[in-house]
């Protein structure tokens, strides 16, 4: 299955910031242009009372005033999100000091392999989110940095994700504690590949993840598009930033009212998503003859129902998510279903790209009027997807992964199971 996907399932989905962003960026250059004038006025008036004022009459120098009280940070402000701003970069800076950034922290890059965006995303801000990326350099290799901090995260990490990472071979899982016995995950995958023009392409990401004592999960997530596949950071560097404690949400003050995300309810979760499996295992029946799970390491053949599993974060009133390991005949691949009630941002998208020896588009219209396009990818392992956005506006892709040169489902048995409108949430 595709890097993202996996990470979902293994780590559970986290929602991405939907602040605006230019309203911030106005904000905070404003928020710099009164501290910078501030500071220059207290430049002034710090050299007029030393010329004098604290002198008292005979020459008696008065005592210094009192410094001024510390402020607790406030979380949802501006200023709480410089601050931690500020924390990731001394953590980057003190940690990994050849790092250069080559573009500072902003909304989120979409070359960072960030988790897929809850659906009915609302304004979420440092009273339950942060969320930044900027583009780091070291020893001329460049990388997109993201930084991700959620309070309520202890939901969406699972123990144990590097059993679930089996499916995908190419990636490298490992887990280990911090020094407060702090879960770290860290995944990382390395593709390399070469086209027709023999021109080499790469790609590397890495991604830590850490559970706090206080439920706050924390991800340092780095990813590379440059042939030589290197990362500008180590592993224990990235690990380093994740763990340091100033890069963190503050403590929410008593009484402060968070703004909740649908996509983070887990209300309707547990029948409607047997009854969305069921009707999965029902289509992959009907539409290809012989289709058994491939249960174990050596993928014997199993029930359906014995295989499936779910990513926990992603199975809500508003999304559903269920995967396993499918076998027909002898090819046999990792079969994912995901639907969203509502637009899944970029991930929701219908065009198709250029051509080329690894990856292929085509998109139509289907049976019911739905919009759909169907993506094969084959460098690395082989991924083909079928993406349909329904007339009711809900969004379902259903994602098959093989590491054999052929896909245990034809394109139209594939399609047509993306097609079956059973495969649904529950109308509201």
């Amino acid at each position: 299955m595709s890097y993202r996907q996996v990470l979902d399932e293994a780590i559970g989905a986290s929602p991405l910031s939907t602040i605006d962003v230019d309203g911030v960026i106005r904000r905070e250059r404003r928020a710099r242009r009164h501290r910078w004038a501030a500071t220059g006025t207290a430049a002034a008036v710090a050299a007029v009372i030393a010329a004098g004022w604290m002198l008292a009459p005979g020459g008696a120098p008065r005592p210094p005033a009192p410094a001024a009280p510390t402020v607790a940070p406030v979380p949802g402000t501006l200023d709480d999100e410089i601050r931690i701003d500020r924390a990731v970069i001394d953590a980057v800076t003190r940690v990994a000091p050849a790092v250069a950034w080559v573009r500072p922290l902003g909304v989120a890059d979409p070359d960072a392999p960030t988790p897929l965006p809850h659906p009915g995303g609302v304004d979420l801000d440092t009273r339950v989110l942060y969320q930044k990326a900027g583009r780091i350099a070291a020893d001329r290799t460049e990388a997109v940095l993201e930084v991700q901090l959620l309070r309520d995260g202890a939901r969406f990490f699972r123990p144990r994700t590097c059993d679930a990472t089996a499916l995908a071979p190419d990636l490298v899982c490992a887990e280990s504690t911090g020094p407060a016995g702090e879960p770290v995950l860290t995944l990382e995958r390395r593709l390399r590949q070469t086209g027709r023009d023999d021109r080499r392409s790469g790609q590397h990401d890495r991604l830590v993840r850490v559970l706090r004592s206080d439920g706050a999960l924390v991800t340092v997530s780095l990813s590379s598009r440059t042939p030589d596949d290197a990362l500008p950071m180590t592993v224990a560097q990235q690990q380093a930033v994740a763990l340091d404690p100033a890069v963190a949400l503050a403590p929410l003050p008593p009484g402060m009212v968070t703004p909740a995300s649908p996509g983070l309810s887990t209300s309707g979760r547990s029948a409607d998503q047997t009854r969305i499996d069921n009707a999965v295992f029902a289509a992959l029946r009907r539409h290809v003859p012989g289709v058994r799970g491939a249960g174990g390491p050596d993928g014997t053949s199993a029930d359906l129902r014995s295989i499936w599993t779910d990513s926990g974060g992603e199975n809500t009133a508003d999304a559903y998510w269920g995967q396993g390991r499918i076998l027909v005949g002898t090819a046999a691949g990792v079969l994912s279903v995901q639907i969203w009630r509502a637009d899944p941002g970029i991930f929701g998208n219908l065009s198709c790209g250029k051509e080329s020896d690894v990856y292929t588009c085509a998109a139509g219209t289907g049976p019911h009027g739905e919009r759909y396009r169907t993506v094969t990818n084959t460098g690395g392992t082989a991924e083909r997807t079928v993406e349909v956005r329904r007339r009711d506006g809900s969004w379902l892709a259903v994602t098959l992964d093989s590491d054999q040169d052929t896909f245990p489902l034809t394109v139209a048995q594939h399609q047509a199971v993306a097609f079956d409108t059973a495969i649904a949430l529950r109308a509201k």
